[in-house]
């Protein structure tokens, strides 16, 4: 008996889900949650445009050291000039017996950087070459305070790097081959919560420094319900670098509120679900830098406003078919390789087959 109410509430609450999802301008964002992706900046050091962040590139000159100021070249990261004679700093490993940083004569240090009676360096003008720039990719981004950012090079694990306290990280991948390669990112914040991983693809140069900035990691979120009364308040809450403004969007209802994550990066927003209709809703968030660049959505969470369906407690656990603690993606693809057909794992209100009302009860336990 128990067995039949349940059904019968289930298959109202599947018509009142299906509708509003597949109706929904947002499904697109629903589903595609978890691979969102942001703008990100790829310039590349030695192809002799200037980009992005670097102070010079001379393309093949890169690191070459010259005999005199006017002669300079850029380093071979782009990020200033390389050595050369009239800098200030002796370099031995180039021949100069001086450098008292200028290129003026009789002073006791030549114009080429040799003592006065020395002779001019063989060939004349710039010569010397520093060996070949190694081909290295940079990866640069915000994440979580303090947190492990974890990274997948063509879908392998490879050695994490450790965000700063501002959120800031870099890591630098070396030993690579030109050619074009698929990286993702990752990370968890401060409770343990994991964020969307962050996919981009793009080629490496060889014998260049390919840098690839403005990778943000999305908000992580949480609620503390999953389902409650209209008028009563859901904290939604999450991490993200410190001092941001984050904007939380209820998709339903086209609600948008703001708030700034604290010194931490730890955002809450107290949200009066009073204006919210009976049924499922769903909330994501993001963060604005300055005013003009932002991150991404992440995960996407859903609630429901009014009578839960019963034995949610109970089922949700069996929803995370994978088992890996979250009910997402990959479960939900699981859960269509069942559809209309006989599993007791993945019948979730145990009627023999895997229906609409699983579905309804699915969504109902969805944590993105």
């Amino acid at each position: 008996m128990e067995k039949i109410k349940l059904t019968k509430k289930l298959k109202v609450l599947s018509v009142l889900i299906l509708g509003l999802i597949l109706i929904s301008p947002n499904f697109k964002n629903f589903v595609e949650a978890d691979i969102t992706q942001t703008s990100v900046i790829v310039h590349v050091c030695g192809n002799s445009v200037k980009e992005g962040e670097e102070f010079c590139d001379d393309g093949s000159n890169n690191g070459r050291y010259a005999y005199n100021a006017g002669d300079r070249f850029c380093n071979s990261d782009c990020s200033g000039w390389a050595p050369y004679c009239g800098d200030g700093i002796l370099q031995g490993g180039y021949g100069e017996e001086c450098d008292d940083g200028n290129n003026n004569a009789g002073d006791g240090c030549s114009a080429i950087c040799k003592t006065e009676e020395g002779p001019p360096p063989p060939g004349g003008g710039g010569g010397g070459v520093l060996p070949p720039v190694e081909t290295k990719v940079i990866l640069k981004g915000k994440a979580y305070p303090d947190s492990d950012i974890h990274f997948l090079k063509d879908g392998k694990e490879i050695p994490s790097a450790k965000a700063d306290s501002k959120a800031d990280f870099t890591r630098e991948i070396t030993e690579i081959t030109p050619g074009i390669y698929t990286f993702s990112i990752w990370a968890e914040d401060k409770d343990g919560i994991k964020s969307i991983t962050y996919t981009l693809t793009f080629r490496v140069i060889a014998n260049a420094i390919t840098t690839v900035s403005g990778i943000f990691l999305p908000p992580t979120i949480g609620v503390d319900k999953t389902a409650l009364k209209s008028g009563e308040i859901l904290n939604i809450f999450g991490q993200t670098a410190p001092q941001l403004e984050v904007d939380v969007h209820i998709l339903s209802s086209e609600i948008i509120k703001k708030v700034t994550s604290d010194n931490i990066g730890a955002w809450l927003l107290p949200f009066d679900t009073k204006s919210l209709e009976e049924g499922v809703h769903i909330t994501k968030a993001r963060f604005q830098l300055n005013g003009q660049e932002m991150s991404g959505f992440g995960k996407v969470l859903s609630f429901y406003i009014g009578e839960a369906p019963p034995l949610l407690a109970e089922v949700c656990p069996r929803a995370d078919f994978n088992k890996d603690g979250r009910v997402n993606l990959v479960d939900f693809s699981i859960f269509l390789c069942w559809w209309g057909k006989i599993n007791p794992e993945v019948d979730l209100n145990n009627n023999g087959i895997v229906d609409l009302p699983d579905f309804s009860i699915f969504l109902c336990c969805w944590t993105g």
